[in-house]
């Protein structure tokens, strides 16, 4: 009897400690896919974008002006199929949608989740400790060395969504930033403040659209900037909005 007590007892300890591993490494895992952003001043907005402009479509909304943010961190990658799987298999996650023609066009595992709405992706970042980014966090971290959104990226134009992390990353580190899809911020959206060094901007208090940033895998060319501002129905759920999530550094 005393054997049996003690081989459950190795047992139940080895258990144990290949869980506890096995959660390290996941937070290791998840840790290290982080890019983090020490605080900082930068120009939010289109610095490009002349007088003669300023009341297209393409940059109306991109007025640029001074804003101090807080130290953050944002996820590498934008949050692929088989992350937000985990979040609901755990009981967490509400599910995401399939494309009514061409679900297997968008359900790989390395792809971006995609047909989740606003309060999905806030609550998978919650799960995982975070936040959806502000606007200003996204842009500051799209931005890398093209400040202004002066910078054209290349089309994705490929009909469908792409791996996480198959394109080059920008000079911050940080994968399909422009393109892929467009991604929840934490913002409603709403005309910019234009306070002179606005310190940790979140936006308008409340709202009927939320702010989505990045361009996706359709978008025209002019619609992969860095300052470029798009409007969604936070209910909805679409076939080109994902989600990377934001994290405080303390």
């Amino acid at each position: 009897m005393n054997n049996l007590r003690h081989r459950y007892f190795i047992y139940f300890f080895s258990l144990l400690s290949f869980l506890l591993i096995c959660n390290n490494l996941y937070a290791l895992s998840s840790v290290n896919n982080r890019i983090d952003f020490q605080d900082s001043d930068f120009s939010m907005g289109n610095v490009y974008c002349s007088e003669e402009q300023k009341n297209s479509d393409w940059c109306a909304d991109e007025i640029p002006h001074k804003v101090r943010l807080k130290s953050f961190s944002l996820d590498k990658y934008e949050v692929t199929n088989s992350e937000y799987l985990k979040c609901f298999t755990e009981g967490v996650c509400s599910p995401n949608d399939l494309h009514e023609t061409r679900p297997k066009d968008f359900d790989g595992a390395k792809q971006p989740v995609v047909f989740v709405s606003w309060k999905d992706a806030q609550v998978f970042c919650k799960w995982r400790g975070g936040n959806l980014p502000t606007e200003a966090q996204w842009e500051l971290a799209a931005q890398g060395d093209n400040p202004g959104g002066a910078h054209f990226k290349q089309i994705y134009n490929v009909g469908a969504t792409v791996d996480v992390g198959s394109l080059r990353p920008n000079s911050n580190g940080l994968y399909d930033m422009l393109g892929n899809v467009y991604e929840w911020t934490l913002d409603w959206y709403g005309p910019y403040k234009l306070e002179t060094h606005l310190s940790n901007p979140k936006g308008p208090p409340s709202g009927e659209e939320k702010v989505v940033r990045g361009g996706a895998w359709h978008s025209p060319s002019h619609f992969l900037r860095s300052s470029d501002r798009v409007a969604k129905v936070p209910e909805y759920k679409y076939s080109d909005v994902g989600m990377r999530c934001a994290y405080s550094i303390k």
